[in-house]
């Protein structure tokens, strides 16, 4: 079910875009409009994934990060509208704010969907609202979320997010604490954990990674998930704070 809304969302946000397209370009029909609102799609879906994984922590860092994938994703989208206009039939023109493109390559520079402001927006605001359909999901539909399937005692198994309270790194292995009790073992690593469960789950200590949905209380060194009270690293205090406020 999860799946189909994600899918739905990102068909009505394809002819928004193709739509869009239309506005910005004089003449173009809707098929073709609809090819290059495609080409807006896995520049989103980069920025969707990809941003929100880039650590603050060492700020300048996080800026230089965040400054490579925006130009990565820029030339991207300029990649893929390029593409766009060279797919044209052959003898057929291309008209695009009142003039008349033979060479599909020889596409105009004053042309809006070309404009580094329309690209950027467009990808933003497509990015945007799938993260925030996304988060959506998780707070409100947990049932949703997709299963995990890992190894615990070479036995496959398979669980929601949302039955998962705490990730627990001991050594060279981790244990996940589930909501009905159980401590499985697994030789995922915490970080891998942590880059699979996604926001929802937050870093609290080099050694645990809780769900904040099972939150009951917190202090600055400590949280209360289900009835233990775990400790939180000076390394994590602001990131628990900005997510609980």
């Amino acid at each position: 079910m999860r799946t189909t809304i994600i899918i739905a969302y990102w068909i009505l946000s394809l002819l928004i875009a193709a739509l869009t397209v239309m506005l910005f370009t004089d003449n173009i029909p809707f098929v073709r409009a609809l090819f290059m609102g495609i080409m807006f799609l896995p520049g989103a879906l980069a920025a969707q994934y990809m941003l929100p994984k880039i650590s603050f922590r060492k700020r300048g860092e996080g800026i230089r990060n965040t400054i490579y994938v925006v130009l990565a994703i820029m030339i991207l989208e300029y990649l893929l509208l390029i593409i766009s206009y060279s797919f044209q039939p052959s003898g057929t023109y291309v008209y695009i704010q009142g003039k008349n493109y033979a060479n599909p390559l020889m596409f105009p520079n004053d042309t809006g969907v070309m404009n580094p402001l329309f690209i950027t927006i467009m990808v933003s605001l497509l990015a945007l609202g799938g993260a925030m359909l996304d988060r959506w999901l998780s707070k409100n539909h947990p049932e949703m979320d997709s299963p995990i399937t890992f190894c615990s005692d070479r036995k496959k198994v398979s669980l929601l997010p949302s039955q998962m309270l705490y990730i627990e790194s001991c050594d060279t292995e981790v244990y996940i604490h589930t909501t009905d009790g159980r401590k499985l073992r697994n030789k995922t690593s915490i970080s891998q954990w942590e880059s699979v469960l996604g926001e929802s789950f937050i870093r609290i200590h080099r050694a645990f990674l809780v769900n904040s949905k099972y939150v009951d209380s917190y202090k600055s060194d400590t949280v209360k998930v289900g009835e233990e009270t775990l400790p939180v690293s000076r390394k994590f205090q602001k990131d628990l704070k900005d997510l609980l406020l």
